[in-house]
């Protein structure tokens, strides 16, 4: 993965978590209006005086029923929005989780490169320090030793190009 399809990835991973704010704000906005109507429904229960509620032969729910029928319409609406909206949070939350695994994957794989390419690196010094000695002893060994070492570099150069520009 380039470091630019990784930056894409995370672009496309703080998008979903607004997303998941908003529908979570959507879904708070909700519940106060479900809210809101079960204290006016529980308003309505009370105008009436407990001796009229034993003695009236018309009920609160008679008196108000379309204001009671209005408000529990409305109740009805935002819990249906309210289930929507849990089944796109839940949606979301599946995708946000799977790009963080993606995402931890590939800093995981990242890091496992870099050091694989710093031991190699910390190798190749080893040789050359140990090369140097060569030069005014055995200049023909010390020659072959900077050709095998030159190799190894360009193995790993190789390697950096074709997987190593990928992202954290």
């Amino acid at each position: 993965m380039t470091l630019q399809d990784y930056n894409a990835l995370q672009e496309v991973l703080s998008e979903l978590r607004r997303q998941a704010e908003s529908v979570e704000a959507q879904i708070e906005e909700r519940l106060g209006y479900i809210r809101e109507a079960q204290i006016h429904l529980q308003a309505i229960e009370d105008l009436e005086p407990e001796d009229r509620k034993i003695f009236s032969p018309r009920r609160v729910e008679v008196l108000y029923k379309e204001e009671i029928g209005r408000i529990k319409e409305e109740k009805a609406v935002h819990e249906e929005q309210i289930r929507r909206l849990c089944s796109r949070r839940e949606v979301l939350e599946r995708r946000i989780s799977r790009l963080e695994a993606v995402c931890r994957h590939q800093r995981e794989h990242a890091r496992s490169r870099r050091d694989a390419s710093l031991m190699e690196l910390e190798n190749i010094i080893g040789r050359i320090e140990s090369s140097s000695g060569y030069i005014d002893r055995n200049p023909i060994q010390a020659r072959q030793e900077l050709a095998i070492i030159v190799k190894s570099l360009r193995e790993i150069m190789d390697r950096m190009r074709d997987g190593g520009t990928s992202g954290p």
